[in-house]
């Protein structure tokens, strides 16, 4: 890997405490790495590709990270005890050898908001990087969390509509409770777009954004905007008014320096002005993005935007390059596994 910029795995937390509190373990776990992605020049491993290596629980550390293609892995646990978490966490680097940060600490359930903070600081300063991404964890009620982290669980757990449906019941009540509370109503929003409910989704999508510009949360912002612009795309082919809110998102995301944010959002808008038929304008975004790819190392995505290039060169019957941008994905890919 290379080290000059940080590289990441942040495994699952394992639950000690009873099955049915699973939820919180790993619920807070994706949000870790959802946060810890956009904190700036950092590359963290997405739970999608962790949850490929079949029993990384098993394997020993330094075989995870060399498998997933990272120099660090946390691990951590959480045990909830009646009214009371404990927590442990270590931060390890695969390259020395060692335990770079280490943390045990016990939070009350009234303060359980402020957990993926607390962990999300611990580890950036470790790491050494410090993230534009504001906090926001004073005023959410923890009753709304939990239910939040329990429709997050349901849903990425989910192998049915009927997950799909229990998701969205606590997710729903999250918000009711407190209104506030956008991760919510975002994933609320994309539980409705992953079943093609799009109007539905507009609806949540485009009330999440007001109050995200309300409360200046511009992270907020940049997944709502993400969303309502996804639908004008899928739902009505509108793809200039889907530019238009993608490229407010690319600001937003400019603004926090959020690079893994950044990428997917340039290629994004690479994907329009592909089925707009701009092919020199698609290019030219899928190229942005590959160079951030770059920048942090991100094998996967970097194999993606070859694919994504090459695919740009078949369509201006530009055969010779487009061969040598696939077969570039096809080295990596292979790489990878």
């Amino acid at each position: 890997t290379d080290d000059a910029v940080p590289s990441i795995a942040i495994i699952p937390f394992r639950n000690k405490g009873k099955e049915k509190d699973s939820f919180y373990a790993f619920s807070i776990s994706v949000d870790l790495i959802s946060d810890c992605s956009s904190a700036g020049l950092i590359r963290v491993e997405s739970l999608e590709r962790i949850e490929k290596i079949k029993k990384y629980e098993k394997l020993d550390i330094t075989e995870l990270a060399s498998k997933l293609l990272v120099r660090y892995v946390t691990t951590g646990t959480l045990w909830k005890m009646d009214d009371i978490f404990q927590l442990s966490v270590e931060l390890y680097d695969t390259k020395n050898n060692k335990v770079v940060w280490s943390d045990r600490w016990e939070e009350n359930w009234d303060n359980l908001a402020s957990i993926k903070g607390n962990l999300s600081d611990g580890l950036l300063k470790a790491l050494d990087i410090s993230s534009k991404v504001e906090k926001k964890v004073d005023s959410i009620n923890a009753e709304a969390y939990e239910l939040y982290l329990k429709g997050k669980y349901n849903f990425e757990k989910r192998v049915s509509i009927d997950d799909i449906n229990i998701a969205r019941e606590f997710l729903q009540k999250a918000v009711d409770i407190d209104n506030t509370l956008l991760r919510a109503k975002n994933l609320l929003g994309w539980t409705y777009y992953s079943t093609g409910d799009y109007d539905e989704s507009m609806e949540i999508s485009i009330d999440a954004l007001e109050q995200a510009e309300k409360l200046g949360d511009k992270q907020g912002q940049g997944s709502s905007l993400m969303g309502i612009g996804s639908i004008f795309s899928v739902k009505y082919d509108d793809f200039d008014t889907a530019l238009e809110y993608y490229n407010r998102s690319l600001k937003l995301r400019e603004e926090l320096d959020d690079k893994t944010g950044i990428a997917r959002t340039l290629n994004s808008l690479g994907i329009i002005y592909k089925r707009k038929g701009e092919y020199d304008k698609a290019l030219e975004y899928y190229s942005s993005s590959l160079k951030i790819r770059e920048e942090i190392n991100d094998k996967w995505g970097i194999a993606n935007s070859f694919s994504n290039i090459g695919n740009i060169y078949s369509e201006k019957c530009e055969f010779n390059k487009a061969g040598e941008y696939h077969r570039r994905s096809l080295t990596i890919r292979e790489e990878i596994g």
